[in-house]
């Protein structure tokens, strides 16, 4: 996230931190902005969030069980609509995190 108020800009990293932030310095005249994926940012969104070694942040990602990652990514990603739903379903009271 990067909050803007007038000419300040902060990058925040997770919600928590967001809500804190919010509520500690109010939001009035406060822009949150959510960057989603790489095709929706403009070449100076992409330098401070992606490219920029000084302020991005890099994750890595292993796979335990390559068969059980390409299964829930069918599911999860995939054009069978009941599946996702059924998946979603049993699901959804185990979240720890929501992005929406």
């Amino acid at each position: 996230f990067v909050v803007v108020k007038e000419a300040r800009r902060e990058r925040i990293d997770n919600w928590r931190t967001l809500i804190q932030h919010l509520k500690a310095e109010g939001t009035r005249d406060i822009t949150v902005q959510r960057y989603k994926g790489l095709g929706e940012m403009n070449p100076e969104q992409l330098w401070e969030t992606t490219m920029n070694a000084e302020t991005r942040t890099l994750l890595q990602v292993r796979l335990e069980d390559a068969v059980e990652c390409e299964e829930i990514f069918s599911t999860l990603m995939g054009e069978d609509v009941e599946a996702r739903r059924k998946f979603i379903e049993e699901n959804a009271l185990d979240v720890r995190n929501l992005d929406v």
